[in-house]
């Protein structure tokens, strides 16, 4: 493997329940940033692993609060797990991005595809992108939950930026100085 692999990941999750579900809550969610810039400290040694970046938010009455925003590190499997996608380590050095749902990190609506061979509907596991050095992607999904406690519902939506930064320099900015090179979306009409 090539000494060039390196992978940036930040992963924008927001929550919301029912009742703020329609108009005005989810026009501040279509407003809101898709990426943000990294930590300061980012860069910092990462011997263990991949660092990510997490920044975590809910919508309230007044707008949507950051209940989180910092780093942190990921072991270095292959392939590493975020949420509802899978990275995949190439010899050729490139990533290989998969999207691959399961009732934990997808939720409903179920993301299923008809297996011929089995006449059932087996979850969804796809290639999303690859991501060849110095690309950008950008996967957004949402999904319904129950809480354990309560039985009420809750929703979430994940933007997951990533990038594969080669041999280029390292920069704070690297999901927000232009748009991704490669999207993929999975996103469902949630009741």
């Amino acid at each position: 493997m090539g000494g060039t692999l390196m992978l940036l990941i930040q992963h924008i999750k927001i929550y919301w329940n029912k009742s703020h579900r329609g108009t005005p809550y989810a026009t501040d969610r279509a407003r809101m940033p898709q990426a943000y810039p990294l930590p300061a400290n980012f860069f910092d040694e990462h011997p263990r692993g991949y660092p990510i970046h997490l920044v975590y938010l809910e919508q309230q009455q007044d707008g949507l609060r950051e209940r989180r925003n910092d780093i942190q590190t990921l072991k270095k499997y292959n392939p590493l797990r975020v949420g509802a996608i899978e990275a995949i380590t190439q010899e050729e050095d490139y990533y290989e991005i998969r999207y691959r749902y399961d009732g934990h990190r997808g939720a409903n609506p179920a993301r299923t595809r008809y297996d011929v061979h089995t006449n059932t509907n087996i979850p969804l596991n796809e290639r999303a992108m690859i991501l060849q050095p110095g690309e950008c992607g950008r996967i957004c999904y949402n999904g319904r939950y129950t809480d354990y406690d309560t039985g009420e519902w809750y929703y979430n939506l994940d933007i997951i930026n990533l990038i594969h930064l080669g041999d280029q320099p390292k920069s704070l900015r690297p999901f927000t100085k232009k748009p991704p090179d490669k999207t993929y979306q999975q996103m469902a009409r949630l009741h």
